[in-house]
């Protein structure tokens, strides 16, 4: 009795919300920019780099917009506006999978689980808010995905060879070269479920502007070339 009231519960609130994909969502305003990354790329850098550096082009065009680089800030909002704990948001995020077992899994361990659909219906709503209020940097998170059909947006991926992320992986964090692989494979399926999740399908490199390979350009080479293409767009 208790497990089928669990699932009654489930598959109300499983249901009671819907993510919709981008062909039904309202193009805004930005400008926005989204920096998908291959983990072991250093996308949190580069978006912080980037965000001075264009500041610093707005200051001297004596305008009054600054730029702001958001990663984690977008869960922390959504955990707030829940009324969660972040880590539950971060776990919902990172599910390996979606599914009816994982989601009520997760229930059973939280008293106040809203599901998983709610959750990523909400982070979706807090990346639009940024996006559309504009002059934003979004790492991640499903960015490319949810804001893609945002006119003055520009979508961006950070990668490299397996074997050099592998290289610089197990240096950083001091673990050996096989567990950086295994922990660069999982967090690399996580990020694609995401994506694709948010898309309604599966999301190829088609849906970037921009690739750029990090293992042959620097951090100044990326960072130029992408003010130099948000010009083109005329999003600076």
């Amino acid at each position: 009795m208790v497990m089928s009231n669990i699932l009654i519960k489930y598959m109300k609130n499983r249901f009671k919300y819907d993510v919709p994909t981008t062909s039904n969502i309202q193009k805004g305003t930005g400008p926005v920019v989204t920096i998908s990354r291959e983990y072991g790329c250093p996308a949190k850098q580069i978006a912080e780099k980037l965000s001075l550096a264009l500041n610093q082009i707005e200051a001297q065009n004596y305008s009054t917009h600054r730029w702001q680089w958001i990663s984690k800030e977008i869960l922390d909002k959504a955990a707030k506006e829940l009324n969660l704990k972040s880590k539950l948001i971060r776990e919902v995020v990172n599910k390996d999978q979606d599914g009816v077992v994982e989601d009520i899994v997760m229930s059973l361990r939280y008293r106040d689980y809203p599901g998983d659909i709610k959750i990523k219906k909400t982070i979706r709503e807090v990346i639009r808010s940024f996006a559309e209020e504009g002059h934003a940097i979004i790492v991640g998170r499903g960015g490319v995905a949810i804001t893609r059909e945002i006119q003055h947006s520009l979508h961006i991926k950070i990668q490299a060879p397996i074997e050099w992320r592998i290289n610089q992986v197990s240096r950083q964090q001091i673990i050996s070269l096989s567990e950086a692989k295994k922990k660069i494979q999982h967090i690399d399926l996580q990020r694609t479920i995401l994506r694709d999740y948010y898309q309604g399908k599966h999301l190829g490199d088609d849906a970037f502007d921009v690739i750029y390979n990090y293992l042959t350009l620097d951090e100044e080479d990326i960072i130029s070339s992408i003010i130099r293409l948000m010009e083109c767009k005329d999003l600076i």
